[in-house]
């Protein structure tokens, strides 16, 4: 006859509750290896997150001093400009170019006597109709000036041509030095 054997426990409950615990804490080798990899794996990924972040920092900070370096270029050529524009009108200004050409060429003012006036032509054709320089004159009158021819020049070209002949002279002597 078979008698089936009972097994009793003598443990009070909390001992029982601790080999429970005991029991669970005995994890298979394999869980133990899944969990160190799995760590380990974490651990990979923030130190490659943290090295992206501060490649991208870098990066940043690369960019901010060119720009800073760029910035002081253009501020230096801003000034640069400045002087240049106020050399050139400064070497432009008829007060100069009259002073050269009294003190350096020889040239000398002509005297009240020797200006001939002319007057100046009318901006549009309708204007020019009714003004007394459009009138006829007399079959006798043939006055034809030299300042008449320059003003028609001046008229062609948009510029004085005393002025350009002035300003070309000036530029030789200034090749010359």
């Amino acid at each position: 006859m078979n008698v089936a054997q009972e097994k009793f426990s003598y443990m009070l409950p909390e001992e029982r509750q601790q080999q429970n615990v005991r029991a669970r804490r005995q994890l298979s080798k394999r869980t133990i290896r899944k969990g160190k990899i799995l760590v380990t794996g974490c651990i990979l990924a923030l130190f490659i997150t943290g090295l992206t972040i501060a490649y991208y920092y870098a990066q940043v900070a690369a960019v901010g001093y060119q720009i800073s370096q760029l910035q002081n270029e253009l501020a230096n050529l801003q000034a640069e400009q400045e002087y240049l524009e106020s050399q050139a009108n400064q070497l432009l200004s008829l007060q100069r170019i009259e002073a050269i050409a009294t003190t350096k060429l020889g040239m000398v003012k002509p005297n009240p006597k020797e200006v001939v006036l002319v007057a100046a032509l009318p901006k549009s054709p309708q204007e020019g109709q009714n003004s007394p320089t459009n009138q006829p004159k007399p079959q006798g009158a043939h006055e034809h000036t030299v300042g008449d021819k320059d003003n028609h020049e001046q008229r062609e070209n948009g510029k004085s041509p005393i002025i350009e002949a002035l300003m070309d002279l000036v530029n030789r002597w200034e090749k010359k030095r």
